[in-house]
C-alpha cells in the first residue's frame, strides 16, 4: 500500500496551451489538497563544448527556459507556480525531477509543441505512461483553463495486483478531496449465457470488490461499484459520462480479465475527454 505526499505536484510546461491547461488542473487539485506546484521547463539544446563561453552560453539557455515558462503560466492567469529548468532528455528529465522532488504525481498535456525546443507534451505523455513509475496524470486538451471542481472520481481495476495500488492511491485522493469514487469492474460479457449466469457473476464481482475497498470504507469515502460486461475501454468511458466523473483512475500494468487494464490505459490516453491518471505496478525498490 502506499500513498500521497503531501508536497508537490509536478507538471511538464513548454509553453504551449496544452501544457498550461495540465498545469491549471495541477494547481485547481494543489489548492484543495494543500500542495504546492512546480512546474518543469525542459530544454534539449547542446551547446558546443570547445566553443569560447560554453558556461554563459548554458546559463542564458537556462534563463531563457524559465522566463518562456513562466510567461505563458502569468499570461494564462496561473500564478504561485515555481519553474524549474533543465536539460533533457525531456522524459528522463522529467521523471528525475519527480523522483528528487518526492512528488506525489506528474501531470503532463496530451499534446502540445511549444516554443521551448524539443518539448513535444504528445510524445512525452505517450512514453511517460509506460515508464513512469509515479502516478501519472495526462490533462486532455479538450479541458480548459478554468476547470471545474473535481466532484467525482472514477476507478477501473481488475484482478491484477496494480489494481491494489489504484485503490489505495484513489482512497487516498478522493479522501484528499473529500470526494466519491465510482469503482468500475468488467465482468465476462453476458450475451448467449444461461438464465441466472449473468446475475450470479455480478454478485460474485460485487463482492470481490467490496473486499478490496476497504481503504475507501476506512477513509470515509462515499462509492459506488459498477459491473460492466463490455470492453473496459468502452465501459470507462461511458460511465465516466453517466456519472459526471472529473478524473479517471487506472492501472497500467493490469493482466486481468480482457488481458488488463494496461491496453485500456494506453487507449485511454489518446480518447479519454477528462483527465486520466495512471498508476504503476512499479518494480522493486521505486517509490510512489
Amino acid at each position: 500500500m502506499y500513498g500521497h505526499t503531501d508536497d508537490v505536484i509536478l507538471v511538464g510546461i513548454d509553453g504551449s496551451t496544452d501544457a498550461t491547461i495540465a498545469a491549471a488542473w495541477a494547481l485547481t487539485i494543489a489548492r484543495r489538497t494543500n500542495s504546492a506546484v512546480k512546474a518543469a521547463a525542459v530544454w534539449t539544446e547542446r551547446p558546443r563544448p570547445s566553443v569560447p563561453g560554453i558556461d554563459d552560453r548554458v546559463s542564458e539557455i537556462h534563463t531563457r527556459t524559465v522566463d518562456v515558462a513562466q510567461r505563458s503560466l502569468l499570461d494564462a492567469g496561473l500564478d504561485g507556480v515555481e519553474v524549474i529548468a533543465m536539460r533533457g532528455p525531456v522524459a528522463e528529465a522529467l521523471l528525475d525531477t519527480a523522483d528528487a522532488l518526492g512528488a506525489s504525481m506528474l501531470v503532463v498535456g496530451t499534446r502540445g509543441l511549444g516554443p521551448l525546443s524539443g518539448l513535444l507534451l504528445g510524445s512525452i505523455s505517450r512514453r511517460l505512461l509506460f515508464t513512469a513509475h509515479r502516478p501519472l496524470v495526462v490533462v486532455p486538451r479538450e479541458s480548459t483553463l478554468s476547470p471545474s471542481a473535481l466532484s467525482r472520481v472514477l476507478v477501473g481495476v481488475d484482478c491484477s495486483t496494480v489494481a491494489e495500488r489504484v485503490l489505495s492511491w484513489s482512497a487516498t485522493f478522493c479522501a484528499s478531496l473529500g470526494v466519491p469514487a465510482t469503482i468500475v469492474r468488467c465482468a465476462d460479457p453476458g450475451c448467449e449465457k444461461p438464465p441466472g449466469h449473468v446475475e450470479r457473476i455480478d454478485d460474485w464481482v460485487r463482492a470481490e470488490a467490496e473486499e478490496a475497498l476497504a481503504s475507501f470504507r476506512d477513509l470515509g469515502v462515499e462509492y459506488g461499484v459498477v459491473v460492466a460486461h463490455c470492453d473496459p475501454r468502452v465501459a470507462l468511458l461511458e460511465t465516466a459520462e453517466d456519472d459526471e466523473a472529473d478524473l479517471i483512475v487506472i492501472g497500467r500494468q493490469g493482466e486481468g480479465q480482457f488481458r488488463g487494464m494496461g491496453g485500456t490505459a494506453s487507449y485511454l490516453v489518446r480518447h479519454s475527454p477528462i483527465p486520466l491518471a495512471v498508476i504503476a505496478d512499479a518494480p522493486d525498490g521505486a517509490v510512489s
